[in-house]
């Protein structure tokens, strides 16, 4: 190969290179962000008795957000979703003061259920919440994913 041919070549070997990475750049962003995700089984336990104590109180573990909905210890006065916005992956906090679950990036809001409420601001679409089933046991919560 002569020393043209070579130039040529590397020449169009960087250029392919460089465009592939601005395309990739350049692509939409994912909006099904998943990180902290429990795997399926995944038990996170609160003692009633020490946590969760007011209407509105929120605890999160091993990617579950749990939040206290009401009063009494009835499987209804609680609500366990995933901890991580579906969008971007930012982590999700209970607000008391709006009755929602709200994503801290692009304030997404959830219904205590998983329902959307509000997009994501900035552009990009977020589905619903995954929620877990609770049981309680005496003082014991447990949501199991």
């Amino acid at each position: 190969m002569e020393r043209d041919e070579f130039l040529k070549s590397l020449g169009l070997g960087l250029a392919l290179i460089c465009t592939g990475g601005c395309l990739t750049g350049c692509s939409k962003k994912n909006d099904t962000v998943s990180p902290n995700t429990p795997a399926a089984g995944t038990k996170v336990t609160v003692d009633l008795a020490t946590q969760l104590l007011t209407v509105g109180s929120s605890y999160s573990n091993n990617g579950v957000l749990i939040v206290r909905l009401a009063t009494g210890n009835a499987t209804s006065s609680f609500v366990a979703t995933q901890v991580s916005c579906p969008h971007e992956g930012a982590t999700l906090n209970w607000v008391q003061s709006s009755n929602a679950i709200v994503c801290s990036l692009h304030s997404a809001q959830f219904t205590s259920t998983g329902a959307v409420t509000r997009q994501p601001t900035g552009g990009g679409t977020v589905g619903a919440l995954k929620t877990y089933g609770i049981t309680i046991s005496g003082t014991t919560l447990t949501a199991t994913v």
